[in-house]
């Protein structure tokens, strides 16, 4: 009975992690990158008729990446 309580525990812990994983990746990746793609591109891109999803994942991921070693350089004088 233990093993199938296990299971089960493990099983439902993998799909809150992925959408927690997958909720953080569309909405807040996806709104950094969307933002700062427009505030680059005086509001020219991404337009609203294409599909640029992953293009403002990756944006917003680099961004984010950037932002935390900015802040880790300056903490770390």
């Amino acid at each position: 009975m233990d093993e199938i309580i296990e299971v089960a525990g493990r099983g439902f812990l993998r799909v809150v992690k992925w959408i927690i994983i997958d909720a953080f990746i569309e909405f807040f990746l996806y709104f950094v990158g969307y933002v700062t793609l427009k505030v680059v591109t005086f509001g020219k891109y991404p337009k609203a008729n294409r599909d640029n999803d992953t293009l403002c994942c990756v944006t917003g991921a680099v961004v984010l990446l950037f932002v935390v070693a900015v802040i880790a350089f300056y903490n770390s004088k």
